[in-house]
């Protein structure tokens, strides 16, 4: 668990941990890479943790290091066989642990990767929907890439459980890369291993819906999630024409995402500042997706305000 100036969250995470993992405790380490500016978030971690069956260890880094780095730290302290990332805002639900120990027993040896469903809710907890597989089965590596590259929200972080020599075969989280380091990992894990889906949810994964004028939805992440892209294509593991295809689909998801997000504010200028995302040359290039084509008209349709129609050509497409 990565952690910096959020003590409360942490707190509220952590008693959702001891609660999921009661009953196979003995079984669980927790490590807490901490780059918070005061000891807040390590009491609340002594506390929570003293005696914890399973053991944990936690570190105030000084400096603090940045996300990517904050990250590798909490797995680069662990030291069971199977490792999952869960941040501070998010949540195992009840009943996780055993949910993951028995996926985690009857995986494969050969198996690394194992995607549960979650529950996604808001900053207060509310449920808002499941994500879940229908039923459990192993994707080798060209369907497991084609699921993650079609699908902005096919894994969210928590959702993962990785094998340890897994994660460090990899390299860890790319610290180059920015905001969507997971990603690249998913790409690299995934396109190496396959990935084992468990129906069951295991976590619940926060949508911060009233941060929705700042976050990810940028220039620069586009960029990092092209660089992503790039680096499936040099795979040769699919043909490029594929993965140009899964990427147009991917970024035009995503990016209406994020105008969704603030539409439901009634941020319809944000909205509309998220949508030209859509005109940059590198997502333009892609073509249009076909997928996604009419769901993007009807939101060109819904950010028409008092400043007039969008001056791109989106709506040309």
């Amino acid at each position: 668990m990565p952690t910096r100036n959020r003590a409360e969250l942490l707190e509220r995470a952590l008693g959702s941990v001891v609660e999921a993992m009661a009953p196979v405790a003995g079984l669980v380490e927790v490590t807490v890479s901490d780059g918070s500016d005061d000891d807040s978030s390590g009491k609340v971690t002594r506390r929570m943790l003293e005696g914890w069956p399973g053991g944990y260890r936690y570190v105030w880094n000084r400096p603090a290091l940045e996300l990517t780095g904050n990250m590798n730290r909490s797995v680069e302290l662990a030291s069971g066989e199977w490792v999952q990332q869960l941040d501070d805002d998010d949540l195992m639900l009840p009943g996780a642990g055993r949910l993951m120990v028995e996926a985690i027993r009857a995986a494969g040896a050969g198996e690394m990767v194992l995607v549960f469903g979650a529950r996604i809710v808001d900053q207060h907890g509310t449920p808002r929907r499941e994500q879940r597989f229908r039923r459990g089965r192993y994707l080798e590596p060209r369907k497991a890439l084609r699921r993650l590259l079609r699908n902005s929200s096919f894994v969210r972080e928590p959702m993962v459980v990785v094998r340890r020599r897994a994660l460090e075969r990899e390299g860890l989280f790319d610290t180059g890369i920015g905001g969507p380091s997971d990603t690249d990992m998913w790409v690299r894990l995934f396109s190496r291993y396959g990935v084992r889906l468990v129906p069951g949810a295991s976590c619940a994964y926060t949508i911060h819906e009233s941060a929705a004028t700042t976050g990810m939805w940028n220039r620069a992440t586009i960029r990092d999630l092209g660089e992503i892209f790039d680096r499936a294509v040099a795979q040769r593991l699919v043909p490029e024409r594929s993965v140009r295809r899964w990427q147009a689909d991917f970024l035009h998801q995503f990016i209406l995402a994020g105008a969704w997000r603030r539409l439901r504010l009634r941020r319809r200028a944000d909205a509309r500042a998220v949508l030209e995302l859509l005109d940059l040359p590198e997502v333009r290039r892609l073509g249009p997706s076909l997928r996604w084509l009419p769901v993007q008209a009807a939101f060109n349709l819904a950010t028409v305000g008092a400043q007039g129609t969008r001056s791109s050509q989106i709506s040309r497409q």
